[in-house]
């Protein structure tokens, strides 16, 4: 069976890309910190990490959203929105397709893209951690912006059904999953550039204290209210959470209005947790 060896929350803001100043010590201070979960990454030595990030209706249309979608076959296009790079991604294509089949049994109606283009969502955190793109990945996208959005409940789910799956693989896979999204941030409003640090602090108290159910228990409008309209990508560490409930541990917070968002990352469990 599988394992997984960790998992992580981070902001994916293509800004920290674009508008990245080496000077700045808030900026060099995140970048550090990303570089600090490379190499955790490094030594953690995982087949394949499931990123669960959120659409920005980049991938996908009003013809057809999903809200929950996975990406599935050999590879994927990060197609380079934001001032990201583009580049190929290796997909996990075993997993991805378990995570289907067994998602229909445990009431999970997925949708699956193939040969999907992942958008800064993915590829912001993943060309921090990951340049080489040489670990392959099952994207998951959530529906965090478009109404009607899913309870946040709903992401705990999944997160029980992601590490249904690893526990249920066919060989020792080791797994990293990793959220990605948040925290408070306002786009494309007369907020944007504003950053609700109380609301940030209260949410990586929560991670510190592993108490999920707080965060499940937020409302999406409450959610929307207080810290933005892109707040409720936290749905993707609640993701990440669920799949091993326990406390986390904060790497680096910052409240960021050059990037218009407040900033950070986290270990959501421990890693090498049985």
């Amino acid at each position: 069976m599988g394992v997984l060896v960790a998992g992580y929350g981070v902001s994916h803001t293509a800004m920290m890309i674009r508008k990245f100043r080496p000077e700045d010590p808030i900026h060099q201070r995140v970048h550090h910190a990303f570089g600090r979960l490379r190499e955790e990454i490094d030594r953690l030595a995982p087949d394949l990490m499931v990123v669960i990030g959120s659409e920005h209706l980049n991938s996908f249309g009003y013809e057809a959203f999903p809200q929950i979608c996975v990406g599935i076959g050999q590879t994927c296009t990060g197609w380079g929105d934001g001032g990201v790079a583009s580049a190929q991604v290796p997909l996990a294509g075993g997993f991805a397709a378990q995570l289907l089949e067994d998602g229909l049994e445990a009431g999970f109606d997925l949708a699956f893209s193939g040969n999907p283009r992942i958008d800064h969502a993915f590829m912001a955190p993943l060309s921090l951690i990951r340049p080489e793109m040489d670990i392959p990945v099952v994207p998951v996208w959530q529906n965090a912006s478009t109404e009607p959005i899913p309870p946040l409940w709903r992401s705990a789910d999944l997160g029980v059904l992601i590490r249904d799956v690893v526990g249920r693989r066919p060989s020792a896979e080791r797994v990293v999953l990793l959220g990605t999204g948040g925290l408070s941030h306002w786009v494309a409003t007369p907020d944007m550039g504003t950053v609700n640090t109380a609301f940030d602090e209260g949410l990586l108290d929560a991670v510190r204290a592993g108490d999920l159910d707080r965060l499940v228990a937020m409302k999406i409008a409450d959610v929307v209210t207080a810290a933005g309209n892109g707040a409720p990508e936290i749905r993707n560490w609640i993701t990440v959470m669920a799949a091993q409930p326990g406390p986390g541990d904060v790497l680096a917070y910052a409240s960021v209005p050059d990037w218009a968002t407040g900033i950070a990352l986290a270990r959501l469990f421990p890693q090498d947790a049985p």
